[in-house]
């Protein structure tokens, strides 16, 4: 049973009914989410926990690989009680039902081992050609995986906790940067669904965590090394504290003025991490991105946001550094230009003197016009 449709609301009762085809009292379910994950994924498989359990009384557990780096992250899984295992603790043959939460079996996202029968797959990016299970629920169009489960609870008519409800509501305006980015009416909807469901207080310390001294470290290594030209700026933040760090700089880079795509890389561990942002959905992000770094298996993405890693196992630095140099030459030509030059960002905003940068003169001496007698306007005045 396969899910797929337009941006409108979808048809949950068929999904309902592959759940209850799946699903008794004695069965135990492993909910895979991708490594290093987000609080999309986290709360949609929250979410899925909370249906299996109180729907069917069966047992679930929530597994994924890597860490949980970013701080509203850490907060948001820690303040909410959310329970998670690493993959390396469970015991599979444990579990008699597998779900893909946000990731899907084919991709190099998550770290359960090939070979295992799925039979739950959920999920807003890209269909993979090898993506088959009991219920599949493949909504690209949808900007958050957990507006699908919220969708899918309601139509349950199971009632949320405000710990759910809060978790839900975080990961779909995080994802969807507050409806501004790839966000659809059914995210809209749930996202009104969950917010009113939503303990405040606690959404508020998810929202504004306490950043670690490393986070400032990153970021003062990212203003140093960001690249510009013309519309575009690439960033290689070297060696990094943890993976959702690059993703976050992305993002926060995007916001400059004028910037119309961001590409970034950190160094962590056997990869280069590697994440792009754009303020455009025209420029397809994902499909860019394995343009970018000529790999199909290790990236992907949406219309605007993108990322992956790059395997750089066995390289030696210098090494990594000239791959650093050749994406971002990549990153360029993707854009379009066959003929650029990469600038140190900073360097773009300096001060003459008098008060303001040379960019600022510049745009100053382009608007201003010719030197003449002031146009009379409407009854005697200066248009």
């Amino acid at each position: 049973m396969a899910a797929n449709g337009s941006d409108g609301a979808f048809d949950c009762q068929d999904i309902i009914k592959g759940f209850d085809a799946l699903f008794t009292d004695d069965n135990h379910l492993l909910i895979v989410i991708h490594n290093n994950p987000d609080p999309d994924a986290i709360a949609a498989a929250s979410a899925l926990k909370f249906l299996v359990e109180q729907r069917y009384r069966a047992e679930a557990s929530i597994t994924y690989g890597g860490g949980i780096g970013r701080a509203e992250n850490r907060v948001m899984a820690k303040k909410l009680k959310i329970k998670m295992k690493q993959l390396a603790r469970i015991k599979i043959s444990k579990y008699d039902r597998i779900a893909f939460i946000d990731t899907q079996p084919g991709a190099a996202n998550h770290s359960l081992p090939p070979g295992r029968d799925v039979h739950i797959i959920i999920d807003h990016h890209p269909r993979r050609r090898d993506t088959r299970a009991n219920v599949v629920v493949i909504r690209p169009e949808i900007g958050a995986t957990a507006s699908i489960l919220t969708q899918i609870l309601r139509s349950c008519g199971l009632e949320l906790t405000s710990v759910l409800a809060t978790a839900l509501s975080y990961a779909i305006s995080s994802e969807t940067q507050n409806m501004k980015r790839e966000a659809s009416r059914v995210d809209l909807d749930a996202y009104l669904w969950v917010y009113m469901k939503s303990n405040m207080r606690a959404l508020g310390e998810i929202i504004h965590p306490k950043l670690h001294h490393s986070h400032f470290e990153t970021l003062l290594k990212a203003l140093h090394n960001a690249l510009l030209f013309r519309n575009l700026i690439c960033l290689h933040l070297g060696e990094i504290p943890q993976p959702e760090i690059v993703s976050e700089m992305a993002d926060y880079f995007l916001r400059r003025e004028r910037i119309g795509a961001v590409f970034a890389t950190g160094r962590f561990k056997d990869s280069l991490i590697v994440s792009l942002r754009s303020a455009n959905a025209k420029y397809n992000a994902g499909k860019l991105i394995k343009r970018i770094v000529n790999n199909t298996i290790t990236v992907g993405g949406h219309d605007q946001v993108a990322g992956g890693f790059v395997p750089i196992i066995k390289m030696r630095k210098e090494e990594v550094a000239q791959l650093e140099e050749k994406l971002s030459a990549s990153f360029a030509r993707s854009m379009g230009y066959e003929t650029f030059e990469w600038k140190k960002m900073m360097e773009e905003k300096k001060d003459d003197g008098g008060g303001k940068t040379v960019e600022q003169k510049n745009e100053q001496k382009k608007s201003t016009p010719p030197a003449g007698p002031p146009a009379a306007g409407p009854a005697g005045t200066s248009r």
